[in-house]
Formats: C-alpha cells, sequence, structure tokens
C-alpha cells in the first residue's frame, strides 16, 4: 500500500518524522474551513465546534480501547510529557520521580530540573526492563514512573500491561510514553492500567503540532494557564482540526499495520544480514522491536560522519535519537546497554516506513558498506 503523498524511498528517519497520510492533511484543511469557532463561545458556532471536538475525542479514544478517563489534547508529545511531570512536580513537590534510562528527552529533563527528586531505573544489555528489578526500584517514596512503551533510539518493546500492573498494584502514578508505539504496533490502552499515556500526532502520519495525553487522574497542576479549557488542565483554544488529522492518520495506520509490520521486519532483517559483513559490527536493537527500526554501533566512525555522508548521497538516516543529531555526544542510551563511548558515538538509527523500498535497502546498505570502507 501505498501513500497518496510523495515519500521519497530514501527516507529512513521515520522515527523523528513520519510523512503525512494525505487523508490526514485533507482532513485538517477542511476542518480548518468547516469548524473555525471557538469551541468555548456560547454560540451556535461555538456549539458546532465543542460538539465536533467531543465526536472527533470520542472517535479516537475508541481507536485505542481508552473508555475511562479523558484525552487531554496538546501541542506535541514533549508537551504532553512535561506537562505530566512538571504538573506531578507541583502537586507532589516532595515526591520521587522513578525515571527508566531510555527515555527520550522530553522525559529525560526531570533528572536536572529535579536532580534530588529523580530515581534511575536501569535497562540492561538487551534494552529491556528486568521485571524483579523494576518491582524492586518502586518503593515507598516514588509517586511517579515514567518509562517508554517502545524506545524510541533502539526500538524495544516494553511489556507496559505487566509494567502498569506493577505500578497499580503498589498504588504509584505510571506515565507511559507511547510516541513510537501508537500507529506502529497495537495499543489496547484498556488493558494497560496506567496513569497516562502520552502520544504524538506526526510520529504516525498526523500533521505537526498535534499530540496529547490520555489520563486517568487529574491530580496534577496544569503548565499553561489563561482560559479554562480541557477541564482547566491546559489552556488554549483547542486544535480541532489537529486532532482530525490525527483521527485520519490513526485509522490509516492500524487498517495497514499488521501487513507493514511483516514488510518492515522482513526488510529490517535484509539490512541486519548485508551490515553483518562489518568487523566488529554491534547491533543495538534486540529481537522483540519495533517493526523496521535499527540500531548499531559501527567501530571506527561517528555517527555524524555516516549521517553526512549518507546525507550527500540522498539518504537520510539519524544518529541515535534525532533530537541528538547536531550533538557530538555519545549516545546515553546505548551507552546504558553497556557500550562503551566510542561504539555509542558511532551509532546511528535506520527507521523505516510505508515508502521504503527492498530497493532502497539494498541501495543503503550498500552505500553504508562503501562508507565504512
Amino acid at each position: 500500500m501505498k501513500m497518496d503523498v510523495k515519500v521519497d524511498p530514501n527516507y529512513f528517519d521515520y522515527a523523528a518524522s513520519a510523512p503525512p497520510w494525505r487523508e490526514a492533511v485533507d482532513a485538517f484543511t477542511e476542518m480548518c474551513g468547516e469548524i473555525y469557532a471557538n469551541p468555548s463561545s456560547i454560540h451556535r458556532h461555538g456549539k458546532e465546534a465543542k460538539n465536533k471536538l467531543l465526536e472527533l475525542k470520542q472517535e479516537f479514544c475508541d481507536l485505542l480501547h481508552f473508555y475511562d478517563g479523558r484525552f487531554l489534547l496538546c501541542a506535541s508529545g514533549t508537551e504532553a510529557n512535561n506537562t505530566i511531570i512538571d504538573g506531578h512536580m507541583e502537586r507532589f513537590p516532595k515526591g520521587k520521580l522513578l525515571i527508566a534510562n531510555d527515555v527520550h528527552d522530553s522525559i529525560w529533563y526531570a533528572t536536572e530540573k529535579y536532580p534530588k527528586a529523580v530515581e534511575i531505573f536501569q535497562i540492561d544489555q538487551s534494552g529491556d526492563y528486568q521485571m524483579e528489578h523494576f518491582k524492586d526500584a518502586i518503593n515507598k517514596d516514588i509517586t511517579l514512573v515514567c518509562i517508554n512503551h517502545v524506545c524510541n533510539e533502539n526500538g524495544t518493546i516494553h511489556p507496559m500491561k505487566e509494567l502498569a500492573e506493577i505500578c497499580y498494584e503498589n498504588q504509584v502514578k505510571i506515565m507511559v510514553d507511547g510516541m513510537q508505539s501508537v500507529g506502529h504496533i497495537p495499543v489496547n490502552l484498556s488493558d494497560i492500567p496506567c496513569t497516562y499515556y502520552t502520544i504524538s500526532g506526526h510520529k504516525f502520519g498526523a500533521v505537526r503540532g498535534t499530540g496529547g495525553a490520555f489520563i486517568r487522574d487529574d491530580d496534577f497542576y496544569p503548565i499553561l494557564h489563561g482560559g479554562k479549557q480541557e477541564w482547566n488542565l491546559r489552556a488554549g483554544t483547542e486544535n480541532i482540526a489537529g486532532l482530525a488529522s490525527m483521527l485520519e492518520a490513526l485509522k490509516k495506520s492500524i487498517e495497514i499495520m499488521d501487513v507493514e509490520a511483516a514488510r518492515l521486519n522482513l526488510l529490517k532483517d535484509s539490512m541486519i544480514s548485508k551490515l553483518k559483513k562489518v568487523p566488529g559490527l554491534l547491533i543495538n536493537s534486540s529481537e522483540n522491536n519495533l517493526p523496521g527500526m535499527l540500531s548499531v554501533s559501527i567501530p571506527g566512525t561517528t555517527g555524524r560522519e555516516v549521517v553526512g555522508a549518507l546525507s550527500i548521497m540522498g539518504f537520510a538516516i539519524s544518529t541515535g535519537s534525532a533530537c541528538h543529531s547536531n550533538q557530538m555526544e555519545p549516545s546515553r542510551i546505548i551507552l546504558a546497554m553497556g557500550s562503551d563511548r566510542e561504539e555509542a558515538i558511532g551509532s546511528i538509527r535506520i527507521s523505516m516506513g510505508i515508502g521504503t523500498t527492498s530497493e532502497s535497502v539494498n541501495e543503503l546498505a550498500t552505500k553504508l558498506l562503501e562508507i565504512i570502507n
């Protein structure tokens, strides 16, 4: 299945941002023209906007089987994560945060902002969470746990249901970063008893500037102040058009998910088999991994050198997570998996999607081998 929008087959950075579905772009454009009133206004147009907002939210929640809470709209996944963490620390200033060391920087920032309140949970050498260690890490002082559903750098899929159940049994709030999971793997929030689950629309083909948090608890203070929108949890006029875009993108992503996952895994396996020819190559992604995502460390190189050389050849990949792509620093997550500094600096992330072809995979592998040699 192909998208109506043009997708360069040499684009291998879907984890940073996915190209938008044509249906998602059209939905955004149409909604901008049709529903332009403020949902907080009490006139007829405002009430129509409010009804459309509620209708779209309900449909979006149904797709992810979320029936027992609220869906809070945000302008990005970063805002959603920041809102929950900062709002929680405002509400519980003496509380402790347990943060896994493979989280995105939009969560990891808390280690610097609240250094005395943060405890770090270590991933193992495969990039996974050890269940017994996770249980032991939840002590009586922890008030909020912050973890990934899928790691944005190596693609490891974590067992969210089991992890969330541990927190639920210990009466500890848990925030799950679902940026890399929604639209890529099946997500059933009725089976995951988490307190918060955050998403980003452009990761699964919606327009940018969209995201949100599924919440089963209002026990945090808002970080944006002004109007009374979103149950007083986030001020600002709701982005109805953005929500319509997310809804269409999620529909399309779910429609092709099974077939696309099988196809992307075959392409990833093909890439791995070719790159294994490189002496000393370190594969940072496990078998329990997001379809089409691959992290490798190449000895004797830096990720920036490889990315730059491939960019000249017309290919787009990233150095670890895209948020680190302009910094000559070792990957925090690859270091946490037990690699040394040289291996972590030499890490790259290849992430595939709807426009990736077997031909483009073969060509990328060939060019990578040329660069390394």
